[in-house]
């Protein structure tokens, strides 16, 4: 049963790589889904108005909720804020991780399972995984692809910046996905990781 961990810099094209990954027949695990479910809880929501400011806060139908727009702003020009946050988010992703791949495990032993971790240096969890695949790409096509999720330029390299350097992912990683090219490409690149995995 390997546990695999996917990891890149932003705009990357990891959410690519982990659908490809999902069509071999590996069950897999989306940190951004987790957070995004996270993020709904009250006690979450509580713990980040203390963090960052009720300005972060939308009221909406009786039911308070986050303005993830509005507190990514704040966390991305604060760095003691945005650590605070990621101190808070990082355990309870994991968290759901482990219960998720427990779930998959009892019904499969044998399962492969890869789980998307934007920040998995950052975070130091490198040690939790069997293998660690990383996606690369240029830093221009990189932003080029932030860009169509509605980022400015200025947005997308602050974000980079707040990220550890392509090249110390790529010196961690056990395979390597370059995400320069066409997608068939990478699907190929998948393929043979795939077929080493298992």
């Amino acid at each position: 049963m390997p546990f695999i961990g996917l990891t890149g810099g932003l705009g990357t094209g990891k959410t690519t790589v982990l659908k490809l990954f999902k069509n071999s027949g590996v069950y897999t695990i989306d940190a951004d889904k987790l957070v995004h479910q996270i993020l709904k809880k009250p006690s979450t929501i509580k713990k980040l108005a203390a963090i960052i400011g009720k300005g972060i806060l939308i009221e909406r139908a009786a039911k308070t909720f986050i303005n993830k727009k509005r507190m990514a702003d704040i966390i991305f020009n604060d760095v003691q804020k945005r650590k605070s946050v990621e101190k808070l988010i990082h355990p309870e992703v994991m968290k759901a991780a482990k219960d998720f791949k427990t779930k998959i495990l009892a019904k499969k032993s044998d399962a492969i399972i890869v789980f998307e971790v934007p920040l998995l240096l950052e975070a130091g969890y490198e040690k939790i995984f069997d293998k660690i695949i990383v996606v690369y790409c240029s830093k221009e096509i990189a932003v080029n692809r932030v860009l169509r999720h509605g980022l400015s330029r200025k947005q997308a390299l602050q974000r980079m910046r707040a990220q550890l350097p392509i090249s110390r992912k790529k010196a961690a990683a056990d395979f390597l996905i370059n995400n320069n090219l066409s997608i068939s490409n990478t699907k190929s690149q998948v393929k043979e990781i795939f077929k080493k995995i298992s």
